[in-house]
């Protein structure tokens, strides 16, 4: 069993990489001279023509650029704090209110909860991205008129309309987990000696609770990113998408530059320019395998711990007995 000290580096490791990843991110957004390097042909020292956007990764585009000859290392870290922080964000919404129901659930004995359990269920079984693709369509996609919500307002709506999109499965996992705690036998010795459901919550469910709340989080911010991308393919971009109607114009593309946006204006590109898709790709695949690194180190913090506990209740059992033949026997039952 790995020790705790190798969970608590990984843990560090981990969510130091995604803070400095958004540090880093609204810091270059708060800079007043961010425009992002632009190189439409490159010359020889003669001055001669030797290549055009988009130009292949290199020393001096590491993540190189688009066919405008934007640096995507730079639109990358622009996007970050949008497509990130717009997780976290929403996933927090979604989780407190999925943390007020849950609790809820758990405690209740109403003959509807399993009416609502079983409605809820069927969420895990219907893709959420499209869900969120016909309620977010009209709000999202800029009609031939030009859209009559602001920037702002339509963000605002997004972010509750997908806050909502995952709370049902949120709140059954909470509700599941206080119900396994409420099952316990200390539980129940609570209640006979007069404990009330909010003593119970404060003094007996919370303290389990909580660790495994720090398992769920993460996971929440991982299906928040999911959707995001899955959106993006779906041409339907965060803060609304920018639709021309006219001839011989652009095609649907993003207001806000996030990584959604870029990979879902750029999956065509694959065949031709791969870079500029992997780039935001890469991110977005980078995100999620550091969310998944903090949840299996949380996981395997609660798991040690654990584990050290049952160890100190059998050392202390085992101090009763008065040989040591009789501890062995006891230890090898006990296991």
């Amino acid at each position: 069993m790995k020790t705790a000290a190798f969970y608590r580096i990984g843990l560090i490791i981990c969510t130091s990489s995604i803070l400095l990843l958004l540090i880093s991110s609204l810091i270059y957004n708060l800079l007043p001279d961010n425009d992002i390097p632009q190189m439409l042909l490159l010359r020889n020292d003669d001055g001669r023509i030797i290549g055009d956007a988009p130009f292949a990764p290199s020393w001096q585009f590491p993540f190189g650029t688009d066919r405008e000859g934007y640096d995507i290392g730079y639109k990358l870290l622009e996007g970050a704090i949008y497509t990130i922080g717009a997780a976290i964000i929403i996933s927090l919404l979604s989780f407190i209110v999925a943390f007020g129901i849950g609790i809820f659930g758990g405690f209740s004995k109403f003959r509807v909860k399993s009416f609502a359990h079983k409605f809820f269920t069927a969420f895990y079984f219907i893709p959420q991205s499209i869900i969120a693709y016909n309620i977010l369509y009209p709000v999202i996609w800029e009609p031939m008129e030009g859209f009559t919500t602001t920037l702002s307002e339509r963000i605002v709506i997004e972010v509750l309309v997908l806050a909502l999109i995952t709370v049902p499965t949120t709140s059954i996992l909470i509700s599941n987990e206080t119900e396994q705690i409420l099952s316990e036998e200390f539980i129940a010795s609570a209640r006979v000696l007069g404990g009330s459901p909010l003593f119970i919550f404060y003094k007996h469910v919370f303290p389990h609770l909580k660790m495994r709340l720090f398992i769920i989080y993460p996971k929440i911010v991982i299906q928040m990113l999911l959707i995001i991308a899955h959106l993006g393919f779906f041409t339907l971009y965060f803060g609304g998408t920018d639709v021309c109607y006219t001839p011989f114009c652009h095609p649907p593309k993003p207001f806000i530059q996030e990584w959604s946006g870029m990979m879902g204006t750029s999956y065509k590109e694959l065949g031709l320019s791969w870079w500029i898709f992997m780039g935001p790709l890469l991110c977005f695949t980078v995100t999620i395998l550091l969310l998944n690194g903090i949840t299996k180190c949380i996981a395997g913090l609660v798991e040690h711990d654990r584990y050290q506990r049952k160890q100190n209740s059998c050392e202390d059992e085992t101090h009763s007995f008065e040989s040591d033949s009789d501890k062995e026997r006891f230890i090898l039952l006990k296991n």
